[in-house]
């Protein structure tokens, strides 16, 4: 005989006993559960309470909407006065406009028409920095953008490497990186305390040196260039610049010392950034060397250079 099956309320856990409602308790808790449910706050049909919660407000709106107004059509950057127009009211700005001679719009003949209602509008907008795409949430006055934007720490870096071919640039935590991977030439050493040895200096023409050194958690390029000004003429200049801001390269000291055939060159200097051109302070802040003396300081043709690189304040004590 097959066993008789448990009804389900067997099956069901054992609970505790609770004793039933009486009919006044029954009608106090469905009044209650009334009043909760009219306590809650009554919503639109067909809205959404995230939307509300995050719409922007009008003000912001309407700024952003007066801004996207003055976007080149060429550039798509944002016009700053002067603020140039076509004969038909088409806007441009005013380096695409000495690049052109008819209006990118309408193709009518450009003149030197300013339309002073909009660089009205423009001296009373906040503008994003260009280098909003790189990170900077900075919102600026037209004039204080382009001070901003020469110095702003979200700039693109280019290439530092005396290669006039690379175009490449990015942000400033890419550099490092694109240098050892992309020019072979480039060699890197730890440490505080090194020797930059440059190899057959006395080869004719323009040349180049490079290398990385790091410490204090940093990465310095360092950096010895030769210049060919005329037959027998050539220059050396050496520096290191940091692979950082200007305001970072500030906080650093670095030595230069040649030592060679009982003679002994010193050169003490900051470390310029990267920001700046290897061109642009050749004459400024190098160590300046002539032939003669990098024949002086070399041995087999090759030069050794002693870089020493230093916080500012450490080096001060000293």
């Amino acid at each position: 005989m097959l066993p008789r099956r448990q009804s389900a309320p067997a099956l069901a856990p054992q609970q505790s006993r609770v004793p039933p409602k009486t009919q006044e308790q029954q009608n106090k808790q469905e009044g209650d559960g009334q009043v909760a449910l009219q306590r809650q706050p009554q919503q639109a049909e067909g809205t959404n309470s995230s939307n509300v919660l995050c719409e922007r407000p009008k003000e912001t709106v309407i700024s952003d909407f007066l801004v996207s107004l003055l976007e080149c059509p060429v550039c798509f950057g944002y016009m700053m006065p002067p603020i140039m127009q076509c004969s038909r009211g088409h806007l441009i700005c005013s380096s695409c406009r000495h690049k052109l001679n008819v209006c990118p719009v309408c193709r009518v003949t450009l003149t030197n028409i300013r339309n002073l209602a909009m660089e009205k509008v423009a001296s009373k907008l906040i503008f994003p920095c260009k280098h909003t795409c790189y990170g900077c949430r900075m919102r600026l006055s037209y004039t204080d953008k382009k001070t901003h934007e020469e110095d702003c720490e979200f700039r693109p870096y280019f290439c530092p490497y005396p290669d006039e071919k690379c175009v490449w640039q990015g942000p400033l935590k890419d550099v490092y990186k694109h240098l050892v991977t992309t020019h072979e030439n480039v060699i890197t050493m730890d440490g505080n305390d090194i020797i930059f040895l440059a190899t057959n200096v006395n080869l004719e023409g323009a040349l180049d040196w490079t290398m990385i050194q790091s410490c204090h958690g940093r990465h310095f390029l360092l950096s010895l260039e030769k210049i060919h000004l005329g037959e027998g003429c050539q220059q050396y200049f050496a520096a290191c610049r940091m692979i950082g801001s200007m305001r970072d390269a500030s906080d650093f000291v670095y030595n230069i010392s040649l030592e060679a055939n009982n003679r002994t060159l010193k050169w003490q200097s900051k470390p310029r950034s990267i920001r700046e051109s290897f061109v642009a302070f050749t004459n400024a802040d190098f160590l300046v060397l002539n032939k003669s003396t990098v024949e002086l300081f070399s041995e087999d043709g090759n030069l050794a250079l002693n870089v020493i690189i230093s916080k500012a304040n450490d080096a001060g004590e000293e």
